[in-house]
């Protein structure tokens, strides 16, 4: 039975959310984490483990168990079933490099007041080494190819149904994982993957898709900067994709980027927006203070403002998800095609009908 909720729960659970977040983060960067997964294991051998004291050890372990992470029983405690998959050293899902980032992060969030003071953003490197840049770099594309792998799969899920062949334009492929997840249910699309030289240049992103080589075209370039002749003149392509990329500039800049979008797409084609929206509930519109601390001048969007920017750009906006996971999922269509806002409900997540509701 679920507990019910009132306006004071709803402060308490604000005011407290980092109370369960630092355990979280404790139990990664303690090593506890990595101790299990492989069969229960008593209190007294993870304190033993750990160097903690027993009583004091037992009770965060209980708290673990509390949170839903753990389950403790006669045989010791272990990952809870739903959560083995997202902590456990083998999981198939691991968001370790998540935890990472997200402690990062705690920096920058200390500057909120005096970037709000500033009215720019006021967290900077630091003196960290040029070693350390790239290890927070390596750490930020890490954590977003864990949350990105999950949500590939809830994104192609909405679409709906694509033709046996196609073309996909991935603009900010990134780790490569909503390419790959398309390529592995249509064996028979291309896709043209473009993002900074620096981030299509690591192995990683090669390895993951190295079985669809053959069907891929890489261009390296700033996706804000007019568009090298190579990737100006690719297309027209069915599918383009901007995932998690319209929040990280401006408006001016986002909508000079939709601009080129449509240019790209073919004229039955499509524009899939998947992001996190300012007026999609508390997770967008933190965000978008995630983004006025850690960027020069991105932000997040209301679907109403997305919807006027597309339109200025000749894009008509279509059908909109909610996932699973909490992002937002919109469909954008060329003006010049004709078609209207779908109105069909596909399964996976919770179609909307309105911009800005």
């Amino acid at each position: 039975m679920s507990e019910p909720s009132t306006p004071f729960r709803t402060f308490t659970d604000l005011l407290t959310g980092y109370r369960a977040s630092q355990t979280l983060l404790l139990a990664h960067r303690c090593g506890l984490l990595a101790q299990l997964g492989a069969g229960g294991k008593s209190a007294e051998e993870l304190c033993t483990a750990l160097g903690w004291d027993p009583a004091y050890g037992r009770r965060f372990l209980e708290a673990l168990c509390g949170l839903g992470l753990l389950v403790g029983e006669e045989d010791g405690y272990d990952f809870a079933p739903a959560m083995q998959p997202l902590l456990a050293s083998n999981g198939a899902n691991r968001q370790w490099q998540t935890l990472e980032f997200e402690a990062q992060m705690f920096d920058s969030w200390r500057n909120l007041e005096d970037t709000l003071t500033s009215g720019h953003r006021v967290f900077a490197s630091g003196d960290k080494s040029p070693q350390e840049l790239e290890l927070a770099r390596e750490r930020y594309l890490g954590a977003m190819d864990e949350a990105a792998r999950l949500r590939a799969i809830e994104l192609w899920d909405v679409v709906g149904d694509l033709s046996a062949q196609g073309r996909l334009l991935d603009l900010g492929t990134g780790s490569g994982a909503y390419a790959r997840e398309l390529l592995l249910r249509r064996p028979g699309w291309t896709a043209t993957c473009c993002d900074l030289p620096e981030v299509l240049s690591r192995p990683q992103l090669h390895a993951a898709l190295a079985p669809w080589q053959v069907q891929l075209t890489w261009i390296g370039c700033n996706l804000l900067e007019p568009w090298p002749p190579s990737l100006a003149g690719s297309g027209p392509y069915d599918l383009v994709l901007l995932s998690n990329l319209i929040h990280c500039q401006g408006r001016e800049e986002t909508t000079a980027l939709l601009g080129r979008a449509a240019v790209a797409t073919a004229l039955e084609g499509q524009v899939l927006i998947h992001d996190f929206f300012s007026d999609q509930g508390p997770h967008g519109a933190l965000y978008d203070l995630h983004m006025m601390l850690n960027t020069y001048n991105g932000r997040t969007y209301t679907l109403r403002e997305l919807e006027e920017m597309a339109k200025s750009q000749g894009l008509v906006m279509g059908s909109r998800w909610r996932l699973r996971s909490g992002s937002t999922l919109v469909r954008l269509h060329p003006a010049r095609s004709g078609r209207v806002s779908e109105e069909n409900t596909e399964k996976g997540g919770e179609q909307q009908t309105e911009p800005g509701r």
